[in-house]
């Protein structure tokens, strides 16, 4: 159970539209199709899956294919290990200035057996990592596994969903597929979001299904929704949707849509669906209210077509603009991306606002890819964009993308998007490379560059000779593959929100049984690795990574020159400048009225104590002060923290958090209660031994690295 707390305490060409885009269109709906579901509790049996949908495509099927065919195959022989081709747009002319930093281990620290083969193919990989959970799903199950690798739950879709099953499938269970599935871990605010779609075998009625977990753990519950994907707002359209896709930032959650015509499968357009986290991320909410765009268009006036909404990474208030989506051309020979970006998305009146982005390297589908010990071409899809990642300000994205010098392989776009421009492409070479299992970890740092595991599935070996289809540096394949053509529409790729590494999640050819093709699928673990910044935190200092990251996003320099002081105190005044910085980086504005008697404007950390004060993550030690040279407690940390994390979600001190305590020295009747057991559940402490936290100790510097990351950076 989790209860309320409400207690008050102390380049390129650009292309830019100004205004909306008068194509496009919006409307308003709501849904009460609602249920809370546990998944620790037996689920009822359901009945066999029926074969998948039928897939559709943004283009024509012939020229879909005839496209696919024009591009020159790779040549099965070794031409040189693959490798990374970079693109410095910054840098023109030039040899590149940043070529992929080292951010993460070179060998994964875990790496095991994921779901394995069930009925449907191909079986689109997802993960994502929470505090303690690691949930994953293909395209008819759902499991959880510890992060050594176990196994602790398995049910189908249809089990999941079974509790709104009435209501988007009246002709029962039996008829009711659910596909194209993927898993997000919101780490800004500590949610699972599970998406899918539905389709009803016999009306062909497809919806948008969404579960959300009532908090960061697995086994707390979750709730289950379903908003009909053919309704525009209230009006009913006879559309259907297809490859759905979820992404979030600090307000809102999107869910986006291709939408075709039921009767003749032709594209008709994209949709986005916009949700409040407010009302999401509530179980107690019975009516979900929702804002459609759809009818969007590129600047060539061609359909927008598979809008992938972003993920948001760290320091969610630094430069970042609300609802940010993306998206790539059907076109042949294309040279843009289109940029979109949603006004007031929360509002009762958002609008899409476009940026074109110009003179990219010209791409196409990618070819159908070629496997070893069989003449059976693997069909990687289109080129849409498969994971947006936005971190301070920057968006990254990873799309399968075909070229005459590489017929088959995944590109990297780094966009600025304060000034909407690309500044750094790459793209994997000497090889058949597609499906990135892609994000960033906040050991990347800033910067004109990408990390060094861009891990992939591929029918490469490391000389860059043919071999079976398998997950690069992660997985072999183990046979050739003849099950269809399709290999699927993407990988799984997601941040350690408690470590920070990068975890992945793919499939691999597996040996046949008899003349079919099986699959299985694989997850790893790469740990963050990062360089030393302090003369006196050595590696073997559990928080050496924490620090280190601290300083390369310059939230702190360190107490003297070249040295951090790891076990020295952390003031008040020093802990504004920490969560200020970790929030907004130094870019913001503050109220120039001082707030507190004892913080002057000559004092030195003025400007991070106001903005603490104007965001209600404080009200000071007194009615008039603000006691900047104390220390800070571990349980008045708490409190700093969990508002400054989640200050865009609930209103002042009244949040959620589990009732039962976590640490024996903080019972329910402590005043910092409800924080520490949200910093619990979060994954932001463990504590200070494995029962207990703590609270009255004073937090030291490097404690204060590790609460500052995993809380605002991972």
């Amino acid at each position: 159970m989790r209860h309320r707390i409400g207690t008050s305490l102390a380049v390129i060409t650009v292309s830019l539209l100004a205004s909306p885009l008068q194509a496009q269109s919006h409307a308003s709906g709501a849904t009460t199709t609602g249920a809370l579901f546990d998944p620790t509790q037996p689920s009822p049996a359901v009945p066999s899956v029926l074969p998948s949908a039928v897939r559709h495509t943004t283009l024509p099927l012939d020229e879909y294919y005839r496209r696919k065919q024009e591009l020159r195959q790779r040549a099965p022989v070794s031409i040189g290990p693959p490798g990374l081709e970079v693109l410095d747009l910054l840098n023109l002319g030039r040899a590149p200035s940043s070529l992929p930093l080292q951010p993460l281990a070179l060998s994964p620290s875990t790496s095991f057996e994921g779901i394995q083969q069930t009925l449907l193919t191909p079986p689109d990989p997802d993960l994502a990592a929470g505090p303690s959970d690691i949930v994953m799903v293909v395209n008819s199950s759902v499991a959880r596994y510890s992060k050594d690798g176990q196994q602790t739950s398995l049910m189908t879709l249809q089990q999941w969903f079974s509790n709104i099953v009435p209501a988007i499938c009246p002709h029962g269970i039996g008829a009711c597929r659910f596909l194209d599935p993927s898993i997000r871990y919101d780490s800004l605010h500590g949610r699972f979001l599970l998406s899918a779609f539905s389709e009803d075998a016999l009306t062909l009625k497809t919806y948008f299904v969404l579960s959300v977990s009532n908090s960061a753990a697995y086994d707390e519950g979750w709730k289950n929704w379903a908003l009909e994907g053919s309704l525009n707002g209230t009006t009913q359209t006879v559309f259907e949707a297809d490859f759905p896709r979820a992404g979030y930032d600090n307000n809102a959650v999107y869910l986006t849509a291709n939408m075709f015509d039921v009767s003749s499968n032709v594209l008709q357009y994209a949709k986005i669906r916009i949700l409040k986290k407010s009302e999401l991320y509530n179980p107690a909410t019975t009516t979900l209210t929702f804002q459609d765009i759809w009818n969007l268009k590129n600047e060539d006036n061609s359909i927008a077509t598979s809008i992938s909404p972003i993920q948001l990474r760290g320091q969610p208030g630094a430069g970042v603009p609300s609802g940010i989506l993306v998206n790539a051309s059907d076109a042949a020979a294309a040279t843009y991306l289109t940029l979109w970006r949603i006004d007031n998305p929360t509002s009762a009146t958002p609008a899409a606002t476009r940026a074109t982005l110009k003179n990219i390297w010209s791409y196409d589908l990618p070819a159908l890819v070629p496997q070893k010990g069989s003449a059976l071409k693997i069909d990687p899809g289109d080129t849409r964009i498969l994971r947006a990642i936005v971190r301070n300000g920057i968006l990254y994205t990873a799309r399968n993308t075909g070229y005459t010098t590489g017929a088959s392989t995944v590109t990297y776009d780094r966009i600025d998007l304060a000034s909407s421009k690309v500044t750094l492409q790459a793209r994997q070479v000497n090889g058949n490379f597609f499906f990135p299992a892609f994000d960033i970890p906040a050991s990347q740092g800033p910067g004109n560059a990408l990390p060094n595991k861009l891990i992939t599935g591929t029918s490469t070996d490391a000389s860059g000779a043919l071999t079976y289809l398998g997950i690069s540096e992660v997985k072999a394949g183990e046979d050739a593959f003849e099950a269809g053509s399709r290999w699927g529409d993407y990988f799984g790729g997601t941040i350690d929100p408690v470590q920070g590494g990068l975890w992945t999640y793919g499939e691999y050819a597996k040996p046949r049984n008899t003349a079919s093709g099986r699959w299985g699928t694989w997850a790893a673990y790469f740990p963050m690795s990062t360089s030393p910044q302090f003369t006196d935190v050595l590696n073997s200092n559990p928080f050496y990574d924490f620090i280190n990251v601290l300083r390369l996003w310059s939230i702190t320099t360190g107490c003297k020159t070249g040295q951090y002081c790891p076990t020295d105190n952390v003031t008040r005044g020093q802990m504004a400048v920490f969560v200020i910085r970790a929030l907004l980086g130094d870019n913001f504005t503050a109220p120039t009225t001082p707030a507190f008697t004892d913080v002057p404007a000559t004092h030195p950390f003025f400007n991070y104590i106001q903005k603490l004060k104007d965001l209600g993550i404080t009200s000071g030690c007194t009615a008039t002060t603000f006691c900047p040279d104390d220390p800070v407690t571990r349980g008045q940390m708490a409190a700093f923290v969990i508002r400054g994390k989640i200050r865009s979600l609930y209103d002042g001190d009244t949040f959620p958090f589990p009732s039962t305590a976590f640490f024996t020295d903080v019972p329910t009747t402590h005043p910092f209660f409800g924080f520490i057991q949200e910093m619990r559940d979060l994954g932001v402490t463990n504590g200070c031994t494995a029962t207990t936290y703590c609270p009255d100790a004073n937090v030291t510097r490097e404690q204060m690295a590790a609460f500052i990351v995993r809380a605002f950076l991972n």
